[in-house]
């Protein structure tokens, strides 16, 4: 590998080894001329080595190469494989985060919005974190293919090495802050870390501290393409990503996606996001969304569909990818394959493992699959498949469940399959095919109980959509919603509103208000509906957190942490690591569930307490319907009523203790522990009657 060390040294002066097709001058990008078709992972191995031209031979353009920290020069005889057999290879190494932090101890910390310190997360706008985790090896690699290896095609970063917990919060770190204070003509001004985030709130200004952060942190990356840029300018970035952020969440969540792809982007080599929200699936409709939507914001980026096919809901089996992997391609930017990579890989050298049986068809009907759709996606030929699944709905009515459609005079309907609009996914919809605003289609469902209902439909967006307005029983709900879209998809889930509805039959009306400047038509399609019995929970809560859950067997759950003990809403007590928590006001979401996760930012291993006061006009029992993420205690007025130390997932109803509520004002306290993961709290009492009252505060009045 003498010749690897040597090609660092003087890279300008080497002439280049193979130009792939697709990557001459004058001729169109490869990743736009052929889709990218990508398999993972391959290594420094012989084996690997020898794989580069079989998989060629397979259709593939591109592979993912599990570098493991190692540096280049280890990966010589793979590149000039890849070389040689015009296989494109993409970089995967880890931001190595916590060894980074033990080089640079003063480098800032992400700070919270609780004003908690992250010690193991670097600030998110450090030039030198970015530079040394992503830009330095970037930059190494891109020399080498502007020294003439045309098979490095670019790196990837995973965004799950990022240790942060919650990587989509702002930070209020020092620089951060001070950063923003002088934007806004405030230089030098001083609030305390714990304070930041409510006084920028307190203050409107939101939106510009989101503003300034994301400007920061897109320079940064914008610093590192200019020197890549000089290099190989068609050298590509990318990153597996954290969940798409839709635009309704924006609001309060950083979308690293699009700061990536701003700074980190060109035309000629655009940001690249290696999908993994459709392993399970194969290729779906939100990625398509998350495409066009970005197109719409004109940003260089690429969507690449991600394959999965460990047995999940159902065995995949090979046909089926393929035909997921030809739509991807169609429909989008191109596939990976993951775990479905090892059928491809170990039958190309002749090896069938017997745990591969766990995959539907044998290994080689996936190698003649995928180079039978590989040649037809390179050739740009059509190809008939099946309908492809979507992922199941659950508590919902389908088409096939309402009752008695109608149709104002004038206008018509149908139910409709997708595949006859040329969508590739199985199912379809029932369809208003209105041609002005005012018509409407309805039908009739009927509803168990009288309660407050939250109204979810799966509608279908596209290009010759209208603007809907939906009505239960005439009374409206929600506020209007424009189905236009760039693409057109079956729809995901939609939280349209609330309503309050009796037990008994029920009209749900669509009706076309209107239509987006750029939809062709009003039509108004749509999948499924539900609706989810959300009552009337408490809306705002008392918190304070986070305390210690570190350790085996939730330790927390034992622990009895000063809020157990007193109830004083002006403390302040350490918390997890020593630091200051004090109690603070948190609203719940409409639908009742109170999110911790975004409040503290450091939502592991802790332990919380949400307080709500409840006014009841009589004295007696009544049932607290509670669902909880993870396990904990319930407290009403100091009474110990429900506990349970358990890791889950929260839903509405896990848990359904009797407490004795008196007349007047009771304290009903919730100690909720946290693992890992999602952080939350669903809880309501038994109120057939409407009558309770909540509070995060002990009201003066009795």
């Amino acid at each position: 590998m003498k010749w690897f060390t040597v090609l660092l040294v003087l890279a300008a002066s080497l002439l280049p080894i193979t130009i792939a097709r697709g990557d001459e001058p004058g001729r169109e990008s490869w990743f736009r001329a052929e889709k990218v078709r990508c398999i993972s992972y391959l290594d420094a191995s012989e084996l690997m080595v020898s794989l580069a031209p079989k998989l060629r031979e397979m259709g593939f353009n591109c592979a993912l190469v599990q570098t493991a920290g190692a540096p280049p020069r280890q990966f010589g005889p793979l590149i000039e494989a890849a070389d040689r057999a015009g296989l494109r290879l993409v970089m995967v190494t880890s931001l190595k985060t916590g060894e980074y932090l033990k080089n640079p101890p003063d480098e800032p910390r992400f700070v919270g919005p609780d004003g908690v310190t992250q010690p193991a997360s670097p600030c998110p706008t450090s030039e030198r974190f970015w530079m040394t985790t992503v830009g330095a090896l970037a930059l190494e690699l891109a020399r080498l293919r502007g020294a003439g290896h045309s098979s490095v095609a670019g790196m990837l970063f995973d965004m799950e090495d990022y240790e942060n917990p919650i990587p989509t919060l702002y930070c209020y770190c020092d620089h951060c802050f001070g950063a923003f204070v002088s934007a806004i003509g405030k230089a030098g001004m001083s609030v305390p870390a714990a304070e930041r985030h409510q006084w920028v709130m307190a203050n409107g200004l939101w939106d510009r501290y989101r503003e300034v952060q994301d400007e920061a942190a897109t320079a940064v990356f914008a610093g590192i393409r200019r020197q890549l840029d000089a290099m190989a300018p068609d050298f590509v970035i990318a990153t597996y990503p954290w969940n798409y952020i839709e635009p309704s969440r924006r609001q309060s969540r950083a979308d690293w996606d699009v700061r990536f792809a701003r700074g980190l982007g060109a035309a000629a080599a655009p940001f690249m996001l290696f999908d993994e929200v459709t392993y399970t699936w194969g290729h779906g409709p939100a990625l398509e969304r998350q495409r066009a939507e970005y197109a719409a914001l004109g940003l260089h980026f690429l969507a690449i569909t991600g394959f999965n096919v460990v047995p999940a809901e159902r065995v995949w089996y090979p046909e089926q990818m393929a035909a997921s992997a030809y739509w991807a391609c169609r429909r989008g930017d191109g596939y990976w394959v993951f775990l479905g990579s090892y059928p491809l890989l170990w039958a190309a050298v002749g090896e069938h493992p017997g745990w591969l049986a766990v995959y539907g068809g044998r290994p080689q009907e996936w190698v003649r699959q995928f180079s039978a759709v590989n040649d037809i996606i390179a050739s740009g030929k059509t190809m008939q498949t099946p309908p492809l699944p979507l992922p199941p709905m659950a508590d919902h009515w389908e088409v096939s469940d309402v009752f008695g459609p109608q149709i104002s005079p004038g206008a018509d309907w149908c139910a409709r399959r997708w595949t006859d609009i040329g969508l590739p996914w199985e199912g379809g919809e029932l369809v208003l095919l209105a041609d002005k605003p005012g018509q409407w289609l309805s039908f009739h469902r009927p509803l168990s109980g009288a309660d407050r209902y939250r109204l979810l439909l799966w509608l279908t967006t596209g290009t010759d959509r209208g603007i809907v307005r939906v009505y239960a029983d005439d009374k409206p709900v929600g506020e209007p919603v424009d189905l236009y879209a760039p693409v057109t998809t079956p729809g995901d889930e939609l939280a349209v509103g609330f309503v309050d509805l009796e037990r008994g039959d029920h009209v749900w009306r669509l009706q076309v208000v209107g239509k987006n400047e750029r939809s062709s038509g009003y039509e108004v399609g749509f999948r499924a509906i539900s609706t989810d019995d959300v009552g009337y929970p408490p809306t705002a809560w008392s918190v304070i957190g986070p305390f210690d859950n570190a350790g085996e067997d939730l330790p927390g759950y034992d622990a009895a942490y000063p809020p157990e003990k007193e109830l004083d809403l002006s403390a302040a007590y350490p918390g997890k690591r020593g630091e200051s928590v004090r109690w603070r006001q948190v609203e719940a979401q409409p639908n009742g569930y109170l999110n911790l996760l975004s409040l503290f930012s450091e939502p592991k291993d802790a332990v919380a307490y949400c307080l709500t006061y409840v006014y009841s006009p009589t004295d007696g029992p009544r049932t607290v319907e509670l669902g909880s993420d993870d396990g904990g205690k319930l407290f009403v007025n100091g009474e110990f009523v429900w506990g349970e130390a358990v890791s889950r997932a929260a839903e509405r109803g896990q848990n359904e203790p009797r407490a004795h509520f008196h007349r007047g004002w009771n304290i009903v306290l919730f100690k909720l522990l946290q693992t890992r993961g999602e952080w939350g709290l669903y809880l309501r009492v038994d109120d057939p009657n409407h009558e309770l009252k909540y509070s995060p505060v002990l009201p003066s009045e009795s």
